[in-house]
């Protein structure tokens, strides 16, 4: 009797910890940085700057303004307005700042390379891929990037996420497994 009291025991104990291992499951795998998400845009500043890298930077704010963070490498008159000072900034923006022997600034405006993009975790614009882009994807290669080319080239120039799947060489797993990048 008291053999099959410890036994019931040790099996009233045992489950609960076998059931909570189990329940947790498999958690997805974080991006390498995770982007803030409390409205505030990742950009990067480079060029004639002190300090170039990468910048959390309020929503409301102007790429003139955000140039000023990186500190520029030395005083300047003012930045030629091309319009792109006046804007605000873009969540994954590239901002370059060339200052001119005259004492003006030159602000150009780009936007970080699909690796950057990936790495920090932000989405990807499909229209604005080249072939190297799409070879980045898993389960996507140089021959299947070039089939994503041709088709968007074929259809206008601009395609969406979902026309993935029209392309020949991706199926509905391949197509799962890349569409969280976009």
């Amino acid at each position: 009797m008291q053999r099959i009291t410890i036994i019931i025991l040790a099996i009233l104990i045992s489950v609960p910890v076998v059931v909570k291992s189990r329940v947790r499951g498999i958690k997805p795998t974080p991006a390498a940085f995770s982007v803030v998400s409390s409205g505030a845009r990742l950009i990067r500043i480079s060029g004639d700057v002190r300090r170039p890298g990468l910048y959390p930077i309020g929503a409301n704010s102007l790429t003139g303004d955000a140039i000023k963070m990186a500190m520029p490498d030395r005083s300047f008159k003012g930045l030629i307005s091309t319009g792109s000072d006046l804007r605000p900034v873009a969540q994954g923006q590239h901002l370059q700042l060339a200052l001119r022997k005259d004492g003006y600034g030159i602000i150009t405006v780009g936007s970080l390379s699909s690796n950057e993009r990936m790495i920090l975790g932000m989405a990807l614009d499909i229209n604005d891929m080249a072939a190297a882009d799409f070879d980045l994807l898993p389960g996507i290669g140089p021959i299947v990037a070039q089939r994503i080319i041709m088709y968007r080239q074929q259809n206008g120039g601009k395609m969406r996420v979902e026309e993935l799947q029209a392309v020949e060489g991706i199926g509905e797993k391949r197509y799962k497994a890349i569409k969280v990048y976009f």
